[in-house]
């Protein structure tokens, strides 16, 4: 029996080049408006509001295939379709958010200070008033958008553990394609700034950079997603019955507590063969994880009273 097989059908180019005309995306406002349902070609022209009936098939013409499909009742969106309004109502093209900083309620883990949200640049980034601990991560103004001031530390990390499980099961974040995990120390990933912030110590910089990072390949459109093992490893079996066997539901806990880089929770404890570990720690009961180069687990280590 054969493989599949999957080829590339359009260039980018074209495709954008397909987008590039007001009536070509009012034709896909108006069929994602239709909720699902299939279009006759004159129930479609009229909600485009297009009189010239030759004119609008030309252009609907250059959306079938890729982002229409033309049945015997008329015109619906294909899947690309549904992904080109997902992304409008995302707002990722069409919304500006403004939001004042939000101080959270835990504290750094690393240095136990207090620490602050800040959303910019559809950007949601934590930081650390004492020391270089942060996090930051992509969230669409959509995720964001009708929620309380209050809560949405709390929403945001819930995006953000979501689009963890997401890329551990092996899927990018941001085209859905195959994604490959390595783990090695951050060095490796990402080189050290020649000029160092003011706030920011030689001694820590050298800490952080051997501290275990875990980047993910796309094998479809090249990103790397990346994050430390904590937040990786969050949903793994192991880590939520743990914390299940003392009350503890993980989903109520919060992604900013594990989200950052802590060396005395992560930590890399042979080069060759390689493996890093990664500890959660409940009262004065702990549970480590230790991994190999591919993220695979192989030793789970449970010290109870320490």
């Amino acid at each position: 029996m054969s493989e599949p097989e999957f080829v590339r059908k359009a260039d980018p180019e074209e495709v954008f080049a397909a987008l590039s005309d007001d009536t070509r995306v009012a034709i896909l406002r108006a069929l994602w408006d239709a909720e699902g349902d299939t279009l006759p070609f004159s129930a479609l022209r009229e909600a485009v509001g297009i009189r010239d009936s030759g004119q609008f098939n030309y252009h609907l013409g250059k959306l079938v295939g890729q982002f229409v499909t033309q049945t015997d009742d008329g015109y619906k969106l294909t899947r690309a379709g549904i992904q080109i309004n997902g992304a409008i109502e995302a707002g990722a093209y069409t919304m500006e958010a403004s939001l004042e900083p939000i101080e959270l309620d835990s504290p750094c883990p690393t240095c136990d200070s207090d620490r602050t949200l800040y959303y910019e640049d559809d950007t949601v980034r934590v930081e650390c008033a004492s020391c270089t601990a942060s996090a930051r991560f992509g969230v669409p103004p959509s995720v964001l958008a009708g929620h309380d001031r209050d809560t949405i530390p709390s929403v945001a990390g819930r995006y953000m553990r979501s689009t963890f499980e997401r890329i551990t099961d092996g899927f990018c974040s941001f085209c859905d394609g195959a994604v490959d995990p390595t783990v090695g120390p951050m060095d490796e990933f990402i080189e050290a700034p020649e000029e160092l912030p003011d706030d920011v110590s030689a001694e820590f910089l050298e800490q952080i950079q051997h501290l275990p990072f875990v980047q993910y390949d796309c094998e479809q459109c090249g990103a790397t997603p990346s994050g430390n093992l904590r937040a990786v490893f969050l949903s793994h079996p192991a880590v939520v019955s743990f914390h299940y066997d003392r009350g503890i539901d993980v989903r109520d806990l919060s992604i900013w507590d594990v989200a950052g880089f802590d060396p005395a929770s992560e930590t890399i404890c042979q080069r060759e063969p390689f493996r890093a570990s990664a500890t959660y720690t409940v009262d004065d009961d702990s549970l480590t994880l230790v991994v190999d180069d591919h993220l695979d687990v192989v030793e789970i280590e449970r010290d109870r009273n320490a």
